[in-house]
């Protein structure tokens, strides 16, 4: 038998320092002086499983109510966790011993002990030993250990179970042939026990299954030392992602790993070729060049579905455990990203012209606009109105004809443009809001759909469509002439369904090979998609047909950006690593160019004239990058600012032949499209705290530029002559709003409300 006890004993001023490697394990959470520990010696493995006397009193009683059931024969394993260190213990009965093991999860699991065999009576006493060395005992620990030793004297039998199951699996040879790796496992798995759970659980100690894996390639290869083949598969599956990530996104990685006695060293180069570097403890190693990246990550992951099911097979309980199931999760995931990289998704449209033909004219001024400021030198506001709203929705607040839509946290608010009076309001559960032509459109994060009318407020139609869990996208509504009305909405993980605008009824639904944020841009009669996998898609708006298709390794998670016939799209990953930029035909879905941006992308890019804007966080601070409509070469950078992180991200706006940079420092910028010569520059009211908008993106009214800053300014774009700052505005403008009278509507977060209106101007009017 093995020997086992729980001391109590006071923690030194100082801890001593750990020796070996099981001692830093056992000492790397800090203690207070003088504190009170719990360890467990088990056949010399030592470790802390409480570090205060509160603790290690209810950790005690957890451990004699979980032995209860297991000695009175209704349990077939107990598991204790301890609250505040990491370890875990599990006690299985066995043939006239109880089998203990302890060992603590996480991403790198530590086992310290698997089913060691202890005498019930040393156990029993070491329980008793430690109850009374505590000042205060836990609440009912006595009588568990009473209970306890009415059991003492029995005699244990192991749970019943099948035969023992040998699993054995060899990756098969793929279209790599001979470059491919090849991966093994040989196991001994229990069997099946005959006891059953009703929930699902996190049992590391069930998946604690020994054997060997081994990698080859070409005749050469290593296997790692025996040890716990899940846990061994759990790492090299950590390899995949990351060395997935680097490959979508063409760039080098150089990654480290240990997997058992074998580090395992991983290094994509820019010629996309992959070198595995195993080396041992005793410095010998083997390198395996020249690998294609799926070479390596095809039978890794095909080696963990196959140890998942095999483990299934043996244990149907297996099938609940979490661990495993987030194993073959990340696995199945992985899996389908790759198939989808290496799919060839690009189809063209046979017959653009179909598509042409709806394709809408320049944009106009507005002839809506009843003042033209382009000439002006001065404007006044005054405060119109202010409002208060509780938990008012900055997204959902819209100019629609002559009110304005506030939604609140309980109710749904329609106030008058020029008095801020409520034209009607009613109670409605917090949905959020977009304009669809001269209706509301509002849908919940439980799925519900309706929209309601602007003028009352009254509900013309509801439907209701699979939630979608996290992020919420904006739905599109198509309103255009000669169109289908339709608005256009997410549905569940990777699901567009597009609802008639009349009545409601679902038209057509996509469904997107990849779950993420869909972005959509309309380019007349098709709507174009992406929703973070590696695809450009253009959709059919009276059909939901795929016309196009273009597709490659890199993720695109950027609205598409329409200009003229042409598609930009920014391609890469979305917080961090070089991106690329890609041209394509708008209604063909040809590719037209391609270019790479060595740089960080940090904000949307913008198009104007003849030239693609892209703002990049470089190590000298942000840069607008200009680059050729034409072929994608860089035509010119201009510095926007010298800060770098997500705290100088700018707002970067397109107006006629100037790239205007709103910058969260108070600086406004205007570049010009042809040549990236700074136009004029202003620096408004710098920022103080929490006084930065939430947007910063200027708006082009009337012929006069409107930017959000700590303070409202509104300037003229041609010079940047400032025509007026709202003194009259003290709420930070988180939202603005600007009518065809240039009447700005100010909200803050914290739910103030004001409207501004433009004082009488004199103008010089010459006679004829």
């Amino acid at each position: 038998m093995t020997s086992i006890d729980l001391l109590i004993h006071r923690a030194p001023t100082r801890s001593p320092r750990a020796e070996g490697r099981g001692a830093v394990a056992a000492e790397a959470t800090p203690v207070a002086a003088g504190a009170l520990l719990l360890d467990l010696d088990l056949a010399g493995q030592r470790c802390t499983l409480a570090q205060d006397a509160e603790n290690a009193a209810y950790l005690l009683r957890d451990v004699a109510a979980a032995l209860v059931p297991v000695l009175e024969g209704r349990a077939a394993k107990a598991q204790v966790v301890a609250h505040d260190t990491p370890w875990e213990l599990c006690f299985v009965p066995g043939d006239g011993a109880l089998l203990v093991s302890i060992f603590r999860g996480g991403p790198v699991p530590e086992v310290r002990a698997l089913d060691l065999p202890v005498d019930l009576g040393e156990l029993l006493g070491a329980l008793r030993r430690a109850a009374a060395a505590l000042p205060s005992p836990a609440d009912g620990l006595d009588a568990l250990l009473d209970r306890l030793d009415l059991q003492g004297s029995n005699i244990l039998a192991a749970p019943t179970r099948g035969p023992a199951t040998a699993l054995q699996w060899e990756s098969r040879p793929g279209p790599l042939g001979d470059d491919a790796l090849s991966v093994t496992f040989q196991a001994l798995s229990p069997g099946e026990a005959s006891s059953r759970r009703e929930s699902a659980q996190s049992d590391l100690h069930a998946l604690l299954v020994q054997g060997r894996v081994g990698v080859s390639l070409r005749g050469r290869g290593v296997e790692l030392a025996p040890g716990f083949v899940v846990l061994q598969f759990e790492r090299l599956v950590a390899l995949c992602r990351p060395l997935l990530e680097a490959w979508a996104a063409r760039r080098p990685l150089h990654l480290r790993m240990q997997v058992s006695d074998l580090s395992l060293g991983l290094r994509l180069s820019v010629d996309e070729r992959l070198a595995l570097t195993l080396t041992r403890n005793t410095n010998s190693s083997v390198t395996l060049p020249a690998l294609a990246p799926d070479a390596f990550i095809t039978p890794v992951l095909d080696g963990a579905l196959a140890l998942a099911a095999a483990l299934s097979r043996c244990d149907r309980s297996l099938a609940r455990n979490l661990r495993l199931r987030a194993l073959r999760h990340e696995a199945r995931a992985l899996r389908r990203w790759l198939r989808n990289l290496g799919r060839s998704d690009r189809r063209t449209n046979p017959d653009p012209t179909l598509y042409q033909v709806a394709a809408e004219p320049a944009p106009a001024p507005r002839a809506s606009d009843a003042l033209d400021l382009r000439d002006a030198t001065r404007l006044r506001y005054t405060a119109r109105w202010r409002a208060e709203i509780e938990g008012l929705d900055l997204a959902g607040t819209l100019l629609c004809g002559d009110r304005l839509i506030v939604p609140g946290a309980r109710e749904l608010h329609a106030l008058d443009r020029m008095t801020g009076a409520a034209v009607w309001s009613m109670p409605v559960p917090r949905a959020s809001t977009t304009l669809a032509g001269d209706a509301l459109l509002r849908q919940s994060p439980r799925g519900e759909i309706e929209l309601r009318a602007s003028s009352s407020g009254e509900v013309l139609w509801s439907t209701r469509i699979t939630p979608r869990v996290g992020t919420l996208c904006l739905p599109h509504a198509v309103t255009a002439p000669g169109l289908p009305r339709l608005v256009v909405v997410a549905e569940g993980e990777r699901r567009l369904v597009a609802l008639d605008l009349r009545t409601g009824e679902p038209r057509w639904s996509f469904t997107a090979r990849h779950a993420g944020t869909f972005r959509m841009k309309r380019a007349g009669r098709l709507l174009v998609v992406v929703s973070g996998d590696a695809t450009v898609t253009a959709l059919d708006l009276a059909s939901g047909e795929v016309v196009w298709r273009f597709g490659d390794r890199v993720p695109f998670h950027t609205t598409p950006l329409l200009h003229r016939d042409q598609l930009f799209a920014v391609a890469g990953e979305a917080t961090r690593g070089g991106a690329r930029l890609y041209a394509l035909d708008a209604y063909a879905g040809e590719h037209l160019w391609s270019c790479a941006i060595d740089a960080t992308v940090c904000a949307p890019a913008c198009v104007t004239k003849d030239s693609v804007a892209v703002p990049v966080s470089t190590r000298d601070g942000v840069v607008l990058e200009g680059r050729s409509v034409g072929d994608g070469a860089v035509r010119w950078r201009a510095a926007l600012s010298a800060v770098q992180g997500s705290s100088s991200r700018p707002a970067v706006t397109a107006f006629d032949d100037l790239f205007v940079a709103n910058l969260p420092t108070g600086r406004v910028m205007a570049v010009d499209a042809g040549d990236g010569s700074t136009r004029w520059s202003r620096t408004l009211r710098a920022p103080l705290g929490d006084d930065l908008p939430r947007r910063l993106d200027p708006q082009l009214r009337a012929g006069a530029l409107f930017v959000p800053q700590s303070a409202l300014a509104v300037l003229r774009p041609r010079d940047g002559a400032v025509l007026a700052e709202l003194d009259a505005c003290d709420l930070v403008p988180d939202l603005v709003r600007v009518d065809e009278q240039c009447a700005i509507y100010v909200a803050e977060e914290s739910g103030h409300l004001g409207c501004y209106e433009p004082g009488a101007r004199l103008r010089v009017i010459r006679p004829a």
